[in-house]
């Protein structure tokens, strides 16, 4: 990846805050901040549609980043197929999946992965089968995808919900000096602070 280029590919179980947290990033970054639309329709209809995406789709969208060294940041990418399709013990492409990873680490594209130490009392709001137990053990599922990942990792704990604290954090994995970061989080306290006196 050349200096300018930032690529995150952010994961991890829900209700960990991974939307929240991205578009903090991207609007203090400039980043622009990406999720497919219709992701959570599909989800609950067809779970075919992940497999066929990894293998037709997904390698389209890495040859577009590394050939146009556009920066982005990526709500749910390949590590969620391989969480969740371990999870609901369903059929993946593990080859695929590692084919992609290598390509991605190839131009220096970083993982988040957003998880809880705890998942007492936080239950999925779409699919109510993923209970904090079901949570648990898919966020064990990303910490083993993280093993064998070729991709710089950072696991980030959402616990407190702090997003001032995570924002930083996250800017910090993706190369921000304190400085930088210092400025970012400043900008983002005051528009946090704009918007809440506007209500």
């Amino acid at each position: 990846m050349n200096s300018s280029q930032k690529v995150i590919l952010c994961g991890g179980p829900d209700r960990c805050g991974k939307t929240n947290i991205l578009h903090a990033i991207a609007q203090v970054t400039g980043i622009p901040y990406f999720k497919a639309s219709n992701e959570h329709l599909n989800f609950m209809s067809s779970q075919d549609r992940f497999i066929n995406e990894l293998r037709f789709s997904d390698f389209k969208m890495v040859d577009f980043l590394k050939q146009t060294k556009h920066s982005v940041l990526i709500d749910r990418a390949y590590m969620c197929e391989y969480a969740y399709s371990k999870f609901f013990n369903r059929q993946t492409d593990i080859e695929a999946l590692k084919d992609l990873d290598a390509k991605y680490a190839s131009f220096g594209a970083k993982i988040l992965i957003c998880t809880r130490k705890s998942f007492v009392g936080i239950q999925d709001d779409l699919n109510p089968k993923l209970d904090s137990a079901a949570l648990e053990k898919i966020s064990n599922l990303y910490e083993e995808f993280s093993l064998w990942t070729k991709c710089k990792t950072y696991t980030l704990h959402v616990d407190d919900e702090d997003l001032f604290r995570e924002v930083d954090e996250v800017l910090e994995f993706m190369g921000y000096d304190r400085i930088s970061r210092l400025s970012k989080i400043s900008q983002l306290s005051g528009e946090y602070n704009e918007s809440r006196n506007a209500k």
